[in-house]
């Protein structure tokens, strides 16, 4: 189905979150987007009065950091960092002393992954009543970030912005498509229900669609379903021009 004849808008353009707490005690990688923030604890039925020490493992490439805090069993935050363009593998490591005694250490990978590259064509212009033909949305770093061993694939949520990349959006309502293989098509988009100006393709939304396993929290959105944040880390690289209608002089004799 066309999604911009059931939408009743003939236009379309380009938008993720991600906050959660794992168990350091299962050692099944956990995946994280770079510039994300996780939180991890011992388990508090175990060991009761135990002080905890937290240590951070960092991959190659990694620029991740933690900030340890206070309760019964010990709080720490990490904040993911990767400027790499593959995944990096950091772990988190952790053990307990109670009465003199202290436990075995216990580690909880994290694979980490750069931000998404997303691209689309060049800026077009239309003539108004005219219609683009079918665009691909591609996700660029897929090989590094995408497929069922990383990612998975990721639902992308954008806006068709008027004006500008912070306009109003001229579709009334968000739209999220799933990719395929990193990529999405975008149907044909007719020009005559839109005025003439400029219209931008914004992305306001980028998560993977993995489900949470075992102890691991999904890796749900990048930028943490912050939109603006996603925005400013995903520039607008598409534009739509439409430009006014012109009317066809007749030949006149003299």
């Amino acid at each position: 189905m066309n999604i911009f004849t059931k939408l009743n808008f003939k236009i379309i353009a380009l938008v993720v979150g991600f906050t959660a707490f794992g168990n350091v005690l299962f050692a099944q990688n956990q995946k994280a987007w770079s510039g994300n923030t996780n939180g991890f604890r011992i388990d508090t039925t175990v060991n009761s009065g135990s002080q905890v020490t937290w240590n951070l493992t960092l991959g190659s490439g990694s620029t991740s950091s933690k900030v340890d805090g206070g309760g019964r069993k010990g709080l720490t935050t990490v904040t993911w960092g990767n400027t790499t363009a593959a995944m990096v593998r950091d772990t988190i490591k952790a053990f307990e002393t109670l009465n003199g005694c202290t436990s075995g250490i216990v580690n909880k990978p994290i694979d980490v992954y750069p931000k998404p590259v997303v691209s689309v064509s060049i800026n077009d212009t239309l003539c108004i009543g005219a219609s683009l033909g079918t665009k691909t949305l591609t996700v660029s770093n897929y090989a590094a970030i995408g497929g069922a061993s990383n990612l998975g694939e990721f639902n992308i949520t954008f806006e068709l912005r008027s004006g500008s990349t912070s306009g109003p959006n001229a579709l009334g309502i968000p739209i999220t498509l799933p990719t395929v293989g990193g990529s999405i098509s975008i149907s044909s988009i007719p020009a005559a229900s839109l005025p003439a100006g400029t219209y931008y393709l914004v992305i306001t939304g980028f998560a993977s669609n993995i489900t949470a396993t075992a102890s691991n929290p999904a890796p749900g959105s990048y930028a943490g379903g912050n939109a603006a944040a996603t925005l400013a880390a995903i520039p607008t690289n598409y534009a739509i021009h439409i430009r006014p209608a012109i009317t066809t002089p007749a030949i006149q004799a003299y």
